[in-house]
C-alpha cells in the first residue's frame, strides 16, 4: 500500500510560525527559524518536514518548506513537497509577491505558482496547466504567509475566526476556533499549548494545531483528521534560531 505524502502539505504549510518576536510594524513577526517535524501517517513515522524563515531585508521574509520520507518508510511513502514563498510587510499587514510549491509523486507531478500584484490588485495563480486571473483584496494569504499571520493574531488576542487563503487557483475562506488549553508531552518536554482547529465550511476534514505559548506560540504539534480519524500528525523535534 502506498501512502501518498499530497496531505502532508497543508500540515508543511500551517507548521511555519514560530517564536513570535517583539517586533517593529515593518520587522518580522516572527523570529527566523530552522525547525525539523517528525511526520507520522496513521501512527506509523513517514518522514520528516524541515522549514525556515529569514529576511532579506528590512520589510521582507522568505520562507520555505521541504517534506521528505524517511529512508525506512520509502517502501510505503512516495512523495517529495518543496514549498517556498518570498514577500513584504507595509505598516504591520503581509503582503506575499511569489508563492511556489513543487510536488512529485510516482502518479502525479504539481506545481503551483502564485504572483501577487497588489499595485494592480491582480493574483495570477497557475496549477500545473490551469491558469486563473483573480482579483486581489488586502488579507489574502499564501499558506505559507498564512502562519507568520495566525502567530502574530495569537500573540496580539486577536484571532479572527476566519482566513482567506490563495492556493492552487483559488481563493478560500477557513474558519479558525480557539478550542481551549492543554498540556502535551514533547521532545521540548512538557509544554502548556493553545489547541486551534481549521477547517474549510461545509468539509469534513480538520486541522488541529497546538501552539505553545511559552516558546512564543510556537507549534508543537499538528494532526489532521477526516471524519474523526486521525489520518496524519506532525511532532517538533528540533528548533534552531
Amino acid at each position: 500500500m502506498m501512502i501518498s505524502l499530497r496531505p502532508i502539505v497543508l500540515l508543511a504549510c500551517l507548521l511555519l510560525g514560530c517564536s513570535v518576536a517583539q517586533a517593529a510594524s515593518d520587522s518580522l513577526p516572527v523570529s527566523p527559524f530552522r525547525a525539523r517535524f517528525e511526520v507520522y501517517g496513521s501512527g506509523i513515522p513517514i518522514g520528516e518536514a524541515v522549514m525556515t524563515l529569514a529576511s532579506a531585508g528590512p520589510g521582507t521574509y522568505q520562507m520555505s518548506s521541504e517534506v521528505r520520507p524517511s529512508a525506512l518508510a520509502t517502501l510505503l511513502v512516495s512523495g517529495q513537497i518543496d514549498e517556498k514563498v518570498s514577500g513584504e510587510i507595509r505598516d504591520g499587514a503581509l503582503r506575499p509577491t511569489r508563492y511556489e510549491r513543487r510536488m512529485e509523486t510516482p502518479k502525479k507531478k504539481q506545481t503551483v505558482q502564485l504572483q501577487f500584484d497588489w499595485s494592480a490588485q491582480r493574483l495570477e495563480a497557475r496549477d500545473n496547466q490551469q491558469h486563473a486571473s483573480l482579483p486581489l483584496t488586502p488579507g489574502v494569504l499564501d499558506p505559507l504567509s498564512l502562519n507568520l499571520r495566525v502567530m502574530a493574531d495569537l500573540r496580539h488576542g486577536r484571532l479572527s475566526d476566519q482566513y482567506s487563503l490563495a492556493d492552487e487557483t483559488e481563493i478560500k475562506s477557513y474558519q479558525i476556533n480557539n478550542e481551549g488549553e492543554e498540556t502535551l508531552d514533547t521532545s521540548l518536554g512538557k509544554l502548556p499549548a493553545v489547541r486551534i482547529s481549521q477547517s474549510k465550511p461545509g468539509k469534513t476534514r480538520i486541522t488541529y494545531f497546538w501552539f505553545a505559548p511559552t516558546l512564543q506560540y510556537l507549534p508543537v504539534r499538528i494532526a489532521q483528521h477526516k471524519d474523526g480519524k486521525e489520518l496524519l500528525r506532525m511532532e517538533i523535534r528540533a528548533l534552531d534560531r
